[in-house]
């Protein structure tokens, strides 16, 4: 449920991205009369497409990665990586959050000059993406470190 949520405001968000650019380009070079408020839009979906591409590529793990060490560890050794890499992660991500929080509080209410949309709820998207990848990186070194509790015991 989450993923197909997340796949639509991710594909309405870049949608919405590509409509704006092209009627901008359409006003600029056309018309010869550029708009103001579709580069302003543009830019928004823009950081909303990032952080929900993120959040879900952490959920599928699937960020890019240079794993030419990592694939020629035994494979405890590799699984031991990964949980420390995931909580190392984490741990940066969840220790953004108190500075993009002051930040936001701070331009929070400033409105966009186009569209007069407030900064805070553009700028939302940073603590609480930054956050659901940090949990999400949390939850998945803890069922990493119960599998490798469960195959020691096993073997």
């Amino acid at each position: 449920m989450a993923d197909t949520v997340a796949t639509w405001l991710g594909a309405t968000a870049f949608i919405v991205m590509f409509l704006a650019i092209v009627l901008q380009v359409f006003f600029r070079y056309i018309l010869n009369s550029p708009l103001v408020w579709p580069f302003e839009l543009s830019v928004f979906c823009y950081i909303y497409v990032i952080y929900i591409g993120a959040v879900m590529a952490a959920r599928r793990q699937s960020h890019i990665s240079f794993d030419l060490l990592y694939q020629m560890m035994p494979e405890r050794l590799r699984r031991t990586v990964g949980i420390m890499t995931n909580v190392l992660v984490a741990v940066i991500f969840l220790a953004t959050l108190p500075s993009s929080y002051g930040y936001i509080k701070m331009v929070g209410g400033i409105s966009s000059t186009a569209l007069s949309v407030p900064w805070g709820v553009v700028l939302a998207v940073f603590p609480l993406g930054m956050g659901a990848i940090a949990l999400i990186l949390l939850l998945s070194a803890y069922t990493d470190v119960l599998d490798l509790v469960r195959t020691r015991r096993q073997g």
